[in-house]
């Protein structure tokens, strides 16, 4: 009875890290999408991403027209014991619209070339 009860408690403790490492990834992929919609470079909003989302959080960036997106993976571990050796992949995305200002800077370049 003893190691069921165990194993339980370390599966509800790994799904309450999972939950949170989740809820991260999110933040991270909003922050770094709103970032880039208010004209910050992209190593800027890459760094901010990988510091809300922890370590081991990658970052990739993509747009088109006047939308951009970001889309950060992590993978979580299970510490050593009975599920050991297991491990998730965590993924989270957000999408932003480029600031007005942005899109008019755009199309003024756009125009004047």
């Amino acid at each position: 009875m003893l190691p069921v009860v165990v194993v339980m408690v370390v599966l509800v403790l790994l799904t309450g890290a999972g939950l949170g490492s989740q809820l991260r990834l999110e933040s991270a992929a909003r922050g770094a999408a709103r970032e880039l919609a208010r004209g910050e470079d992209q190593a800027v909003a890459v760094a901010a991403a990988e510091r809300i989302g922890g370590p081991g959080t990658q970052v990739a960036v993509s747009g088109s027209g006047e939308w951009v997106r970001v889309e950060v993976t992590r993978t979580l571990d299970a510490p050593s014991g009975a599920l050991g050796g297991a491990s998730w992949a965590l993924s989270a995305d957000a999408e932003a619209r480029l600031e007005p200002q942005l899109l008019e800077q755009g199309a003024a370049q756009g125009a004047g070339t």
